[in-house]
């Protein structure tokens, strides 16, 4: 089994020597370079300069992302390739094909891929049914057909969706949709922080 990771020589640094620094650390350390710096005569201050750049670049947020993205892929590089609950960030961005189509069922996730706000699996997920969520996909349909869902009055309904089965598609299984949805609970909690994509293998920004 191979695993790739592209960048350049801050994300490795960045991959080798560690993606995660304390704040604190960070913070005595800008504190000493700032004291620092005034001491110095007009080539030590260049020389100076040359080294904080590269320190800066060391510790860059496009490093540590990166770096932070390999680390959860090789976390992820032994999940099978079936229907499962995804309870974490890393293992839901290198999600494996087969749950892929279904956490893209999602309405809020599906909802940012159409207003390309989100990778959506950009160089694996094909999306047949462009523009639909929710009870118009085919997908979330096939999730949502005789689950028991709450009603907003506190009550309880069962929908029955009577489509047609796509060539080579199946019923799931009832712990299959209980494993969907308990990923789309963890992918909605994600999408409402508002930071990292959980549909992007780099670890990219929503």
């Amino acid at each position: 089994m191979v695993m790739v990771v592209q960048g350049n020589t801050q994300t490795f640094n960045s991959l080798v020597y560690g993606a995660q620094k304390h704040p604190g650390t960070l913070a005595f350390l800008e504190n000493q370079v700032q004291q620092f710096s005034g001491a110095l005569t007009e080539f030590g201050q260049a020389f100076f300069n040359s080294a904080k750049h590269l320190y800066d670049s060391f510790n860059s947020s496009e490093a540590i992302r990166i770096a932070r993205a390999a680390t959860r892929k090789f976390d992820s590089l032994f999940m099978s390739d079936k229907i499962q609950t995804i309870w974490d960030l890393g293992r839901l961005q290198h999600a494996p094909l087969t749950m892929q189509r279904w956490i893209m069922a999602q309405e809020d996730v599906r909802t940012l891929y159409h207003q390309q706000r989100c990778d959506g699996y950009s160089q694996t997920y094909c999306d047949v049914e462009p523009g639909r969520r929710g009870v118009e996909q085919y997908d979330w349909r096939r999730i949502h057909h005789g689950v028991v869902q709450d009603t907003e009055d506190g009550g309880w309904v069962v929908h029955h969706y009577l489509d047609e089965i796509h060539e080579g598609d199946r019923e799931l299984e009832f712990e299959e949709k209980a494993d969907v949805l308990n990923t789309h609970d963890v992918i909605r909690a994600y999408v409402e922080m508002g930071q990292d994509d959980p549909t992007s293998k780099w670890n990219e920004r929503l």
